[in-house]
């Protein structure tokens, strides 16, 4: 497995950058929004929305940061 710790990694519309192993900030493509995530919590307004009645829940952002976790998807240097 990579260190992916400061490489970013492009899903789907979201950039990842992992700032330790277990956060990063996550970025829309077009920047609107750069938000903290980490395997288990967001900043984004769905994850706080819908977290407080699925404790379970994960946004996008968070399967994503899992996604560049588990090593799915490779670093994109160009993002």
């Amino acid at each position: 497995m990579i260190n992916y710790i400061n490489l970013p990694f492009m899903i789907n519309d979201l950039v990842v950058y992992p700032e330790a192993e277990d956060r990063a900030r996550v970025i829309d493509f077009d920047c609107r929004y750069e938000l903290i995530t980490t395997p288990r919590s967001c900043t984004c307004c769905t994850f706080r929305f819908n977290s407080r009645r699925d404790p379970g829940f994960k946004c996008r952002h968070i399967k994503a940061l899992q996604k560049v976790i588990n090593g799915e998807v490779p670093p994109d240097y160009n993002a």
